[in-house]
């Protein structure tokens, strides 16, 4: 009987997984899709960036970006074994204004050792000549006859990350945990749906049974639910209720030619958040390519699905809507034959921040509400979700003692009562910006 079951095996999943294993545990992790990171993490852009409304966030992602830089050592990874690469062009953040708020964000940035910097409109375009830094707020659809109709402002100025990037190539990514996981003595069931889940309130061992699609049933004293956009269904399985509302938001990325592409890569295109344009963009493909998606300005309308049955394809009209975006601050971009991938985020309306719990089921934990922005803070869920579940195994009562833990590779200390499902909502951007 394992001790641990793992429902997930996004690089969420596969990264609890592996820490649990080297922290002494052989988890089992199961997954409806036939292979690590064939869920929403297939879809996910990898940007690794440090920019967050909060300092707790910018610490975590600042720990991630560390692990990411340090792959290889990470994951103890064999010579010649075919690696997830993270390239660092930077990253490049346009707010709407640039006011205390974002003059807080550079600052808690700085404060967790992020190397930022804020740039005025005529610095952006000095650096990045191919850019337009006029302010296109507010952001409209592309039918909207003011469009493309100059605002008559600059933006407000730019906050530049050095050190950002984005990981080639999170599916790639999840694979590689995988492996390290089997390595250290973590198991897989993949390609196999759970369908069912019941548990002892008598406090007899086992705690959990769950059955599989198969009909074969697995036993565990710790169930953890990383089950991305179906995490809500695992919640019903389980007959437990959160505080916190999870929802799964569809999401479309597409790609176009790079116009600044040469032979020697990219030339200089950074990743780009652009809240005065509503959209993210990063180099793809080697920088032969951009691939763009929305940050929800308001005129957009969120498109919350059934994780069973969202249609799976890219629309015509998500394609225009977001390339024509692109051309108003790359005006070098061209239309192309639509091509890019839709999605799915599992996402905390309240403020866009993971839950990483206990919940009230005894053994039942949850990291879950990623909201499409922890890919790369995923090694450190990972670590800290590991320490969580064994403090409480443990019998330390974590709602009333939050644990407090040192972050992988920085020191920096955080209060994982942060992410508690009984949290009231953060501050945040309410977008995947966070």
């Amino acid at each position: 009987m394992p001790q641990t079951i793992i429902i997930g095996a996004g690089v969420i999943g596969c990264s609890v997984a592996l820490e649990l294993a080297r922290r002494g545990e052989q988890p089992l992790v199961i997954d409806m899709n036939g292979a690590a990171g064939h869920g929403s993490t297939s879809a996910s852009c990898g940007i690794v960036r440090c920019f967050y409304s909060t300092v707790t966030m910018a610490a975590m992602a600042r720990a991630g970006r560390g692990i990411w830089s340090d792959w290889r050592n990470y994951l103890r990874a064999p010579a010649g074994e075919d690696l997830a690469r993270f390239e660092q062009p930077g990253m490049l953040f346009i707010p709407g204004a640039i006011d205390d708020g974002i003059r807080a964000i550079l600052g808690h940035m700085q404060a967790v050792g992020v190397e930022a910097e804020l740039l005025s409109a005529e610095q952006v375009k000095t650096r990045f000549p191919f850019f337009d830094t006029a302010s296109h707020a507010p952001v409209r659809q592309p039918d909207d006859p003011d469009f493309f109709e100059p605002t008559g402002r600059e933006i407000a100025g730019a906050i530049f990350e050095h050190g950002a990037g984005y990981v080639v190539s999170p599916m790639l990514a999840a694979q590689n945990l995988r492996e390290a996981g089997e390595r250290e003595g973590v198991r897989f069931r993949l390609g196999q749906a759970v369908v069912a889940v019941t548990r002892s309130d008598q406090g007899e061992a086992p705690r959990f049974t769950v059955e599989l699609e198969d009909g074969q049933t697995l036993t565990c004293e710790v169930l953890v639910n990383v089950a991305g956009p179906h995490s809500s269904a695992i919640h019903g399985l389980v007959g437990a209720r959160l505080p916190i509302e999870t929802r799964a938001l569809r999401r479309e990325v597409h790609a176009v030619g790079n116009p600044c592409h040469t032979e020697a890569g990219g030339a200089g295109v950074p990743v780009v958040g652009d809240l005065d344009g509503g959209l993210y963009f990063r180099p793809e493909a080697g920088g032969e390519q951009l691939v763009t998606g929305s940050l929800d300005p308001a005129c957009d309308t969120l498109e919350w699905v059934d994780p069973d049955d969202w249609g799976g394809g890219c629309t015509t009209d998500a394609h225009q809507r977001q390339v024509m975006r692109l051309m108003k601050r790359f005006p070098d971009v061209r239309f192309e034959k639509p091509s890019g991938v839709a999605g799915l985020y599992d996402v905390t309306p309240i403020d866009w921040n993971p839950v990483l719990d206990k919940t009230d089921t005894a053994g039942y934990y949850v990291a879950i509400g990623t909201s499409g922005s922890s890919f790369k803070t995923a090694p450190v869920i990972g670590a800290v979700m590991a320490q969580l579940i064994q403090a409480c195994e443990g019998g330390r009562d974590h709602d009333s003692q939050p644990l407090q833990v040192k972050l992988p590779g920085t020191g920096f200390e955080i209060d994982l009562g942060f992410f508690s499902r009984n949290r009231g909502a953060h501050t945040s951007t309410g977008t995947v910006i966070g």
